[in-house]
């Protein structure tokens, strides 16, 4: 037996579309039985397994696949488990919305201590459609999901340059719906409280709060862009640490989400400063917490319900359509005016 070779690979030896690989590994129709044959002796020399079925084709040659695998990678876990009931509400939308539509979920959390071993299970049965909770992902893990043979949707992060389906929030847009309702209120020197993780979401962030403050011809102070964890105990000490070394800060901050923000206001008032008053602040996600905090927190409202959903729809339409192009979907986001952004100087 061979070392596995991709599957896109094994289609370029052989002179085969990608699409007939699948088709043959996944025990489908669409391949004529000479070249089911070839294709089969190959995926089996390298070591992969043809799927068995138990479906009559003579009773059933039009079955829409019912078995879908959802990944749950977590790096961290602090934007997975620690980001409020953000990632909670958005798997809660997806389970249901694969109930409704008689998909049965099977479920896999892994980390970067098993990832090789649970990408080699998936390899090997990747089922008839893979979801995948990107959260916390690499980038550099992206091109994996490029090679399997099934159809695959990254949730809740961006997937750019590559050939992926991807469900996630407008995250440029909507960071500068927060920058743009602070130069509303009348702010002109606006700071960032950015996540230290390099996640896509943060990254296009970074992005929306770069092209807004040109757009308004607003100055980006690099000394007014602040790295922090993106948790509340986290942010809170590195907050309170960035005030104790005499850092001074804008009359605004937005932040890349709400454990950000609700850290830093924290830490600011333990400090003595009067929030709004000294200091406005909005984040993003619009978790629970955020409405029940003093001084309530504005926040940037993402549709977790609608995510999930999507998600899930999209895979449905990606089984029966097979040769559809990926698909980029990107949710907006609502802003939610609380206590915690005031005008300038009122």
């Amino acid at each position: 037996m061979r070392n596995k070779k991709p599957l896109q690979d094994i289609a370029a030896e052989l002179g085969v579309s990608p699409a007939a690989v699948s088709f043959v590994l996944n025990n489908k129709k669409g391949v004529s039985d000479a070249t089911r044959a070839t294709i089969t002796a190959v995926l089996e020399s390298y070591g992969y397994r043809i799927r068995k079925t138990t479906v009559d084709k003579a009773e059933d040659t039009s079955r829409i696949p019912r078995s879908i695998r959802f990944l749950k990678y977590k790096s961290s876990a602090i934007l997975v488990d620690e980001n409020g009931n953000f990632i909670s509400s958005i798997i809660d939308s997806l389970e249901e919305e694969c109930r409704k539509l008689g998909f049965e979920l099977v479920i896999t959390v892994f980390g970067p201590e098993n990832r090789e071993e649970i990408y080699a299970r998936v390899s090997e049965e990747p089922l008839d459609g893979i979801v995948v909770l990107g959260t916390e992902l690499a980038t550099t893990d992206l091109p994996f999901f490029e090679t399997l043979p099934v159809p695959v949707i990254l949730m809740d992060t961006p997937a750019p340059g590559r050939s992926l389906n991807c469900v996630t929030m407008n995250n440029e847009e909507i960071m500068e719906k927060a920058v743009d309702y602070f130069y509303r209120l009348g702010h002109r020197e606006i700071g960032y409280l950015h996540s230290s993780m390099n996640t896509g979401n943060f990254q296009a962030r970074m992005y929306g709060y770069r092209n807004a403050m040109n757009r308004l011809g607003l100055p980006v102070k690099e000394e007014q862009i602040y790295s922090l964890t993106p948790s509340m105990t986290r942010s809170y000490e590195e907050m309170s640490t960035l005030f104790d070394a005499g850092t001074a800060f804008p009359s605004a901050l937005v932040a890349d989400n709400d454990m950000i923000a609700l850290g830093c206001s924290r830490a600011l008032k333990d400090k003595g400063f009067k929030l709004p008053q000294d200091c406005s602040i909005i984040g993003i996600d619009d978790i629970s917490f955020s409405a029940i905090c003093a001084p309530p927190l504005t926040s940037v409202r993402i549709p977790c319900k609608e995510l999930g959903a999507i998600v899930v729809q999209l895979l449905h339409y990606n089984l029966t359509h097979p040769d559809m192009p990926p698909a980029k979907v990107l949710l907006d986001g609502e802003l939610i005016v609380r206590g915690s952004a005031i005008p300038v100087n009122p």
